[in-house]
This record gives C-alpha cells, sequence and structure tokens, in this order.
C-alpha cells in the first residue's frame, strides 16, 4: 500500500484524541465521585446551584463541566447552566443500561497505575499489579469494601446489557439448573430466570460477593429460584447443574489456571451438561477488535488474555468439553457454546 498523501497536520485532532483518552475516563469517573451526574438527574441546574447543594467550589466545578460537554456527557445552555446528554444518563445510578460502575472501576487508581507500566507488561509478559498495587487485583479490590462494590457493579453493568440478549440466543427452557460461576451480583443469571420461568439458579462466588447478590436478586423478586453458595472456583466441590454460565471469567487467566476453572466445572457437572462462556473472542485474520485492547488488558491487570476460536477448542478438548458453536452478540461479546463429555 503506497504511503498516505495527506498532510501529517490532518491527523493531529484524531491523534489528540487518542493521546488524552484517559482525561475523559477521569471525567466521567469524577463526575460520578462527587455526585454530580445524580445533581443533573431532574433536568439542567446552574454550575452556581450545584456546587452549593455539593459544597463545591464555583469555578473549579464549571470547568469540570465544560470538559464534560466536551466529553459528549452534557450540554450547556448559557449561561453555566447544564443538562445531562442521552449519553450522560448512562451514568446514573439504577438506570437500564447503567455504566457507572464501569466509570469508577477503570478511573481508579486500582487500573491507571498497572496501566502506567504497559511498557514492563510487554517487556515481561507478566502483569504490573504487584508492583504497582502492591498484591494482584483480587487482592486489592479486597482491601476496600467500596472498591468491592463498585467493581461488581461495573460487572453488572456489563451482565446487564448482554443478558438480555443472552437470554434469547439460547434456549435454556430444557435445563432445570443453571449455575452462574463467578457471577457477582447475579444480573445475568436473573436475566436469564426471568425470561426462563421453569429455571433454577445457583449462584456460585467469593463469600464476599454473596451479601450484594442476595439484596439485588431479591430486589427482582427471584431470592425463592436462585440458591446462593460462597466459595472459590479452583477448589473442587462446585454445585451440580444442567448449565453453567460463565462471564468474563476465563479471560482474567492464563491457560494453566482458565483449564482449572473449566476441570473444577467438568467434575461436578452431569454427562451432556452445558458450558456457556460469554468473553470476546480474537478474530484470527489481522481485522482491528475491541477483543485485542481488552487482550491488553488482561495482560497489565491480570495475566489473563483473550482467545481465538482455536484457542478456545483447544481449551475445552484438553479438559473434557467439546465446543459445539459460537454466536456473536450485538454487544461484542460472543456465546460459546460447549457440552461436557462421558
Amino acid at each position: 500500500m503506497a504511503p498516505s498523501s495527506e498532510p501529517l497536520a490532518s491527523h493531529t485532532a484524531q491523534f489528540m484524541q487518542y493521546v488524552t483518552g484517559y482525561w475523559i475516563t477521569q471525567i466521567l469517573g469524577t463526575l460520578v465521585r462527587l455526585e454530580v451526574v445524580e445533581q443533573l438527574a431532574g433536568g439542567p441546574r446552574s454550575c452556581d446551584d450545584v456546587a452549593r447543594v455539593l459544597g463545591l467550589e464555583v469555578p473549579p466545578l464549571c470547568r469540570l463541566l465544560r470538559g464534560a460537554v466536551t466529553a459528549g456527557m452534557l450540554v450547556e445552555a448559557p449561561p453555566r447552566t447544564f443538562a445531562l446528554t442521552p449519553l450522560g444518563e448512562a451514568l446514573r445510578k439504577g438506570m437500564p443500561g447503567s455504566m457507572r460502575g464501569l466509570a469508577l472501576a477503570m478511573s481508579s487508581p486500582g487500573h491507571w497505575l498497572p496501566w502506567g507500566q504497559l511498557a514492563e507488561a510487554v517487556r515481561t509478559g507478566k502483569p504490573r499489579t504487584h508492583e504497582t498495587l502492591g498484591t494482584d487485583l483480587w487482592g486489592w479490590l479486597s482491601r476496600d469494601p467500596v472498591l468491592t462494590e463498585e467493581f461488581a457493579e461495573a460487572m453488572g453493568n456489563l451482565s446487564d446489557e448482554v443478558g438480555v440478549e443472552v437470554a434469547t440466543l439460547h434456549d435454556f427452557s430444557g435445563h432445570a439448573r443453571v449455575a452462574d460461576i463467578g457471577g457477582s451480583q447475579g444480573v445475568l443469571l436473573g436475566h436469564v430466570l426471568k425470561a426462563h420461568s421453569g429455571c433454577r439458579g445457583i449462584l456460585f462466588d467469593l463469600p464476599a460477593v454473596i451479601p450484594s447478590a442476595r439484596a439485588r436478586l431479591d430486589a427482582q423478586g427471584l431470592a425463592d429460584r436462585v440458591e446462593l453458595v460462597g466459595g472459590d472456583f479452583f477448589a473442587p466441590g462446585l454445585p451440580a447443574a444442567e448449565t453453567y454460565l460463565l462471564k468474563f471469567i476465563l479471560h482474567d487467566w492464563p491457560d494453566d489456571q482458565a483449564s482449572r476453572i473449566l476441570q473444577r466445572i467438568h467434575e461436578s457437572a452431569p454427562s451432556g451438561a452445558r458450558l456457556l462462556v460469554l468473553e470476546q473472542v480474537l478474530p484470527d485474520d489481522g481485522s482491528p477488535s475491541f477483543a485485542s485492547l481488552l487482550d491488553l488488558n488482561m495482560l497489565v491487570m491480570a495475566g489473563g488474555r483473550e482467545r481465538t476460536v482455536d484457542e478456545f477448542r483447544a481449551l475445552f478438548a484438553a479438559t473434557g468439553w467439546t465446543l459445539e458453536g459460537i454466536m456473536p452478540s450485538r454487544t461484542g461479546m460472543s456465546l460459546i457454546e460447549a457440552r461436557r463429555g462421558p
């Protein structure tokens, strides 16, 4: 391909968007942390009024709000009156399709400190959490209940969007028990149960996560259909079910540990059980994909990885599962289906 004849200056604006992208991340997180978003939930308000209610200085708050206008979260109706855009509404707590938890998690030191050492992660092939946080990601989260809750909310944000689609992509009606392994607050499992009234659910996650999952399932009127189980998915004794859900679990781990999770599920699953893995799939044709960026995040944050279709097939085959199909979804995630052999 011949080099582009476009002047380099024509790319300046695009490069500026790329290299200042982390500014936008911090703007979104700050709008949530300072509770600015909730103050604007009822409609347009002046910067002066919001600053008074929140106990903030007016000039710096107005500067934040104007930055949020450029980020597409707010609109300004001069003089100094601001309102949420439809995109900004997604930062509100409890809204359908809310991305509030993701804004908090991605703008926290637990993410931006390790990413600041991407070069070392590439040089060494190892995550940078121990060097920057003093522990792995899970240890960092466990230090503070607020961090744990924010991360669980972020995972719930992703589950909420994909949950509706998964409940229609796969027919769960023939399966009495559906176990969501590492299911966080039960958002994905809740969508499945609401769409398939004949199913019962099992939510399995770390003991610290179970109380928030119980509260969320209670609020949805699903508590009597879900068994809540606290534990470690690397340990023996996972619950038995006809169908297992794994959303954004395997990609957190390198192959040896991902294999151990699949082996533990295989040990507890009856013959013919279904395994439904929800993850991004790396293209093997060189095409651009968000999965490639997520793959770097796994390198930096957890030492895990995204995988191609063939890599999933090999991982399953080594642990007693047979890949049966992959269905892409409009969210960018794919529903990867496998069956347990005898």
